[in-house]
């Protein structure tokens, strides 16, 4: 038997793009998707035209943005998970905006309830001055999660709320977001050896735990 500390693949990323936010719907008259959450954010044109790209515009501080992430079964929980932001910044301003990332795990035939009232989980990205290139992409540093307490053995889904908690002085809808970026940790075996009592203790514990290094930088 292969066990996890035998594996040098043990990291998994999985990216929630903002056309895909499950929490858009056609609400408005001019037919564009509108958000559910707070702020009821739109689409919009990202400022620089010839991308011919799109993104949930931020009109003010407080818009959220929602999604649903069936649990896959190769996340190895007792890590924990990383996310970061991606959005673009149209000005030349250095604006600090500031981002929330709320999570909460969901039982079938349970009511679903709101992350941002009640979350599991919170991941804070403090605020940071954007590129002065207008129309620069921004990707956030990776910021952690330990779900481990959290989850339960009737949780089928993961609830995730993106919340631009502050503009950081940026004008109503310069900021575009992109979509939400999450990784994990693979748990290919959990199996303990023979001989063993604890539980997991051939699963290989993940070689750099942030993201952010010197050989996973992108």
């Amino acid at each position: 038997m292969i066990n996890d500390k035998a594996i040098a693949w043990n990291r998994k990323r999985v990216f929630f793009p903002a056309q895909n936010n499950n929490s858009m719907f056609l609400g408005d008259a001019n037919e564009k998707l509108t958000g559910q959450g707070a702020g009821t954010p739109v689409f919009a044109a990202l400022g620089v035209a010839a991308s011919e790209l799109t993104g949930i515009a931020m009109g003010a501080a407080g818009d959220e943005m929602y999604d649903f992430w069936p649990l896959p079964w190769d996340v190895d929980w007792d890590q924990p998970v990383w996310g970061r932001i991606w959005f673009t910044h149209d000005s030349t301003d250095a604006d600090t905006p500031d981002w929330l990332a709320e999570m909460k795990f969901i039982e079938k035939q349970v009511a679903v309830s709101d992350a941002g009232a009640s979350p599991d989980g919170a991941m804070t990205f403090a605020a940071k001055a954007v590129s002065t290139t207008s129309g620069a992409l921004e990707v956030l540093d990776w910021e952690s999660l330990d779900l481990s307490g959290k989850i339960s053995e009737d949780d089928v889904a993961l609830q995730i709320m993106v919340e631009c908690n502050g503009l950081g002085s940026a004008g109503a809808s310069e900021i575009k977001y992109l979509g939400f970026e999450l990784a994990y940790t693979i748990a290919a075996t959990r199996v303990a050896a023979r001989g063993q009592q604890q539980d997991f203790v051939n699963a290989r514990q993940t070689t750099e735990h942030d993201p952010e290094t010197v050989d996973q930088i992108r």
